[in-house]
């Protein structure tokens, strides 16, 4: 038992890096104020001796060191909660920091090993509880010696007294010990639990309007309420046991309170004690009650944020695919990418194949084919999310893992099918690429966006709902572009950008492209076929490979799954898109 909680302690405090002084001066004033709490009872029982004995400046002297103890128990524990307070704030800062450093470097396994719904919990619940570690830490050594100085108190004056003492305590921790292991036990199911709903949630409430749609609620409140019945059957019984434990308690202690009277008024009466060792005996039994109580809460919430700790720890520890970066910051890029000889396997399955490919400057590329032909993967190694398995990728001639992190973001910029859009105004969501508002209003102006902000009651000042939910997904997406614009990238990917456009937005988009050719190298995903006409060059993809690359005009007279890609409906002539 010893060595399960000094472990706990260990990973708490590596975790956490406290500073070593903030955690002595805590145990330090814990130790005071719990140590002058312990002589109360002690210059107590004196003031009822002197009292008894009509001694009135003996008396009087023990009242005056009496509220001068208590004035020393109240300075430190004042000391040991400002201490607390510091502590609390220092390890959320710096764990809250440290998640948020990590999660700038995970690759794309990270949320399929760690879920939403855990990490906002960890972020929101754990880093809480870790902050409270220390101030339990310093409660189960305090706890240790208030114990051990009220059994030698008692002692002192009896020792029959001291062993009855030390019987009641022993049952007390192992029945109060043995429950609380139960109850973590069952907390820690029921934490798993909150996860899989934590993040079931968070899925259904980003996928709203397309779950209506496909009427996709009725099974997943199936699901939702399958991980309630769970969560509900496990923390039935951690409640249970909780029961049991106060229940199991409160008759030990009655029990042996009972016992402890009737012994102490039979040796009153025979004369053995005084009504001050009485007084005593009574309080520092009481004490002693508390200081348990203190110590096996301190000894299951240490239990308890072990689990948070490892929760954190495996978010922290989490070992990205290692890609590293070089250190070129030439900022000063033409926009000429080329694809060498290309190939990308993961887990042992060939995804891209030997890929040769030449993107001009200010050229229009489009990738199409089948899903699953490798049109993202090849996304993913131009934003270096992986490295190829064999071959090489180069912007201007350098190999585009030589740049530093900073120069290739800045150049190569990525627009999705559903952009993200802060709960901010516009003007703030723009400011996050470029503060200036002269840059801003050109750049909605180049994506037609600007007129319609205008005609909103705050302009650039529109506070935007959670992920832009009162706007129009098209109106969305066209404030993703000028954000994109606005960083300046030589190069800008198109990642099916049209899917969620209403059909009038969507007939905008060839025109918009046209005009972002002009200062930028443009490649784009798409699956519509009247955007795949506007690209200058089509790249067919299929199972991995490029199976051809030519114009429109060219791939419609002698490629097979290109015409197949043409002759299928756009989502606009299908009508699929509404007006939000």
């Amino acid at each position: 038992m010893i060595k399960e909680y000094y472990n706990f302690i260990k990973d708490y405090l590596r975790l956490a890096e406290l500073k070593i002084k903030y955690v002595v001066i805590m145990i330090l004033s814990a130790f005071f104020y719990k140590g002058f709490s312990l002589l109360l009872p002690l210059i107590a029982s004196l003031i009822i001796k002197y009292l008894t004995l009509n001694n009135t400046v003996m008396t009087y002297s023990f009242l005056g060191i009496f509220f001068l103890t208590y004035i020393l128990y109240i300075t430190a524990l004042y000391i040991n909660w400002c201490i607390y307070g510091f502590n609390v704030s220092y390890v959320y800062d710096k764990l809250t920091n440290k998640i948020l450093n990590k999660l700038i470097s995970v690759d794309n396994n990270f949320t399929r090993l760690i879920s939403k719904g855990r990490l906002m919990n960890s972020i929101n619940s754990d880093i809480i509880e870790i902050g409270d570690m220390n101030d339990n830490i310093s409660e189960l050594l305090m706890g240790l010696v208030q114990i051990i100085a009220v059994l030698i108190i008692v002692a002192i004056y009896n020792i029959y007294l001291c062993i009855i003492l030390i019987i009641f305590a022993f049952l007390y921790i192992i029945v109060r010990n043995n429950s609380d292991r139960k109850i973590n036990f069952y907390h820690n199911k029921v934490v798993v639990q909150d996860d899989k709903y934590s993040t079931l949630l968070t899925q259904i409430v980003s996928g709203l309007q397309e779950i209506k749609t496909f009427n996709m609620l009725p099974k997943l409140f199936n699901k939702l309420k399958a991980i309630q019945n769970k969560f509900t059957k496990n923390y039935k019984t951690k409640r249970h046991y909780f029961t049991i434990r106060d229940n199991d308690v409160k008759f030990i202690i009655y029990i042996f309170r009972f016992f402890l009277y009737t012994i102490l008024i039979l040796l009153m009466y025979n004369g053995k004690i005084e009504v001050s060792v009485l007084v005593l005996i009574v309080s520092y039994h009481e004490y002693l009650v508390n200081y348990i109580n203190d110590l096996i809460t301190a000894t299951s919430t240490i239990r308890e944020v072990n689990t948070a700790v490892n929760r954190v720890n495996d978010i922290l520890n989490y070992n990205s695919q290692s890609i590293n970066f070089g250190t070129i910051n030439n900022n000063d890029i033409y926009g000429n990418i080329e694809f060498k000889n290309v190939s990308l396997k993961i887990k042992n399955k060939i995804v891209l194949s030997n890929i040769n490919l030449k993107v001009h400057h200010n050229e229009v590329l489009a990738i199409v084919g089948e899903t699953g032909s490798g049109k993202t993967m090849m996304f993913n190694l131009l934003l270096r999310l992986f490295e190829p398995t064999k071959g090489k990728i180069t912007l201007d001639n350098i190999d585009i893992f030589a740049f530093s992190q900073k120069a290739y973001s800045n150049n190569v910029s990525i627009v999705n099918q559903k952009p993200f859009i802060f709960n901010m105004s516009i003007r703030k969501n723009l400011d996050f690429v470029d503060d200036n508002i002269e840059h801003q209003i050109e750049a909605c102006k180049k994506v037609g966006i600007h007129d319609f902000i205008e005609t909103l009651p705050n302009g650039y000042n529109t506070i935007l709902r959670e992920n832009g939910s009162n706007i129009s997904g098209g109106q969305k997406q066209m404030i993703s572009i000028a954000r994109t614009i606005l960083s300046d990238a030589e190069i800008v990917l198109l990642d099916d950008i049209t899917v969620s456009l209403d059909p009038d937005t969507a007939k905008l988009v060839p025109k918009l492209i046209a005009n972002l050719k002009k200062e930028h190298t443009i490649i784009m995903i798409t699956k519509k076929p009247d955007l795949m006409r506007t690209a200058d060059r089509i790249v067919v993809l299929d199972k991995g490979k490029i199976v051809d690359i030519g114009s429109h005009k060219e791939l419609i007279e002698r490629n097979e799954i290109y015409q197949m890609l043409q002759s299928r409906k756009s989502p606009s002539k299908m009508e699929l898109f509404n007006n939000d």
